[in-house]
């Protein structure tokens, strides 16, 4: 006969491994979840901004753009930046975050598109209209800037448009008015240069620059 417990009743059997497992799994889905959530509130409470950048939307903190560069030594650019904010970057504390990373892309008439990397900051609270901004483009690994150069470039926000300048002709410093970039930087400041930055796809970009390089091959 089966043992009854005090009650009279059989004791219970143990739930199988495998319900176990299904359990615990449960749970970790659960706690992953509340974590998720935690995590987004805590990014809305801190930093508001980072989900209306540009005057737009962007429930990813992210936002490209890309623009024309007026460069005083008459050559013919394109920047595109990807900027992408959030907390938990290095630099960043519990108390808020004005750090941005990510990449910037620039390409020439001469049909060259080089790839660098990019951080700032960008001072703003409720959206990024009027928020002074600057932004580093430092060598991806080993280039193609000179050793220790960077492109710095320094402005503000109004509304959907970024607006920014280098500082010191760090721009035209490094790139010749035909696209190349110096190996050697210039020693004198060779005048500036300035962005607006209106949003736009990678995909965009790629076929703006496209469109320079087969202008300057049509006047060649």
């Amino acid at each position: 006969m089966a043992r009854r417990s005090a009650w009279g009743a059989p004791p219970a059997a143990p739930a199988p491994a495998g319900d176990r497992r299904r359990r615990r799994g449960l749970w970790l889905l659960r706690g992953g979840l509340a974590l998720v959530i935690a995590v987004f509130v805590l990014q809305v409470a801190l930093n508001p901004w980072i989900f209306h950048i540009g005057d737009r939307f962007t429930p990813l903190t992210a936002w490209d753009g890309y623009g024309t560069v007026q460069a005083s030594n008459g050559g013919h650019y394109l920047l595109f930046t990807h900027l992408q904010a959030g907390l938990f970057h290095a630099g960043c504390s519990f108390s808020g975050c004005q750090m941005v990373h990510g990449s910037a892309q620039i390409c020439t008439e001469r049909g060259s598109t080089y790839t660098l990397q990019l951080q700032g900051t960008v001072q703003a609270r409720w959206s990024t209209d009027g928020a002074r901004t600057s932004l580093e483009l430092r060598n991806a690994k080993s280039g193609p800037l000179p050793a220790g150069r960077v492109i710095a470039l320094a402005g503000s926000w109004h509304g959907e448009r970024l607006m920014v300048a280098d500082t010191g002709g760090s721009f035209t410093n490094v790139f010749t008015p035909r696209g190349v970039i110096r190996k050697t930087p210039a020693t004198t400041n060779n005048g500036p240069a300035s962005v607006t930055l209106h949003y736009g796809s990678a995909a965009a970009f790629a076929h703006a620059c496209g469109a320079l390089a087969a202008r300057r091959g049509a006047s060649a």
